[in-house]
């Protein structure tokens, strides 16, 4: 399983109340010491990392596969996005001093054979001096052993399409639900959805409130449960790490941000 366009293609539409999501703002904040230009975003979406970059000064692009993403980015940001695959980029060997690929690309992949294959890419098109920064969603350790509790996590695969059916439950279903999947009463598992809710970061909390919101505004929401992978590969840090043992890129740094995790090669 790959990075999806058709899930990205569906989301599109509503796509701007959630892509300050991951490898969000502040995290593209906290990387502006390591970033030269020109700097080229994989993934790039609408254009949310794009425009921030072009703002603080930067010679920025930005490519990514869905044409839907790419027609948003023109239409909300006036923003010339590539349409392309990361394993196959129209640019230049050492085009850019900068790569960056954001979420919803590798962490999207499972196929360990395209991942790398789209980091080769990467490396091809930035200079022999250049970065390569790799940015995974990150859940919490709350987030995390709530996940694996209701059978959403097992082992390093999420169920992605369940996991957002879980949006278009109410308050009373979602006890409901946690009590059948973690085989609880319905007052421990109340309890368990209050101890998740006050554990989880501020951004969790966020996420997963924007999402509820973009999954009820679609007329018919299986048309992006059912566009969506049905799973996705988790990767905690010893898994990143070890994803790139078995790829063969050296990691020089693996950062911790408050909603990914951020790895230079």
């Amino acid at each position: 399983m790959s990075y999806c366009p058709d899930f990205w293609n569906a989301l599109a539409q509503f796509h701007a109340e959630v892509e300050d999501s991951n490898f969000d703002l502040v995290s593209v904040r906290r990387l502006l010491p390591e970033i030269e230009s020109p700097v080229l975003v994989v993934g790039a979406g609408q254009g949310l990392i794009v425009a921030e970059l072009r703002k603080h000064g930067y010679e920025c692009e930005g490519v990514d596969l869905s044409p839907e993403m790419i027609r948003q980015a023109k239409l909300r940001r006036g923003l010339a996005l590539v349409q392309a695959d990361a394993k196959a980029m129209p640019f230049p060997a050492a085009s850019y001093a900068t790569v960056i690929y954001a979420t919803g690309v590798v962490d999207f992949t499972a196929d360990e054979d395209a991942i790398r294959a789209m980091l080769t890419e990467g490396r091809r098109v930035v200079s022999e001096s250049g970065k390569v920064f790799v940015a995974f969603y990150k859940s919490s350790a709350v987030q995390e052993n709530f996940l694996a509790k209701v059978g959403l996590l097992c082992g390093t695969k999420l169920a992605f399409r369940q996991s957002l059916e879980v949006y278009l439950l109410n308050p009373a279903r979602m006890v409901g639900w946690v009590a059948e999947r973690a085989s609880l009463g319905r007052f421990r598992a109340a309890l368990e959805l209050l101890r998740v809710a006050m554990g989880c970061t501020m951004q969790e909390t966020r996420i997963t409130f924007k999402m509820q919101r973009v999954v009820r505004k679609f007329a018919d929401p299986r048309s992006l449960i059912d566009a969506a992978p049905e799973t996705l590969p988790y990767r905690n840090k010893s898994e990143i790490e070890n994803l790139f043992k078995r790829l063969g890129f050296p990691v020089k740094q693996l950062s911790a941000f408050a909603s990914c995790w951020v790895v230079r090669i």
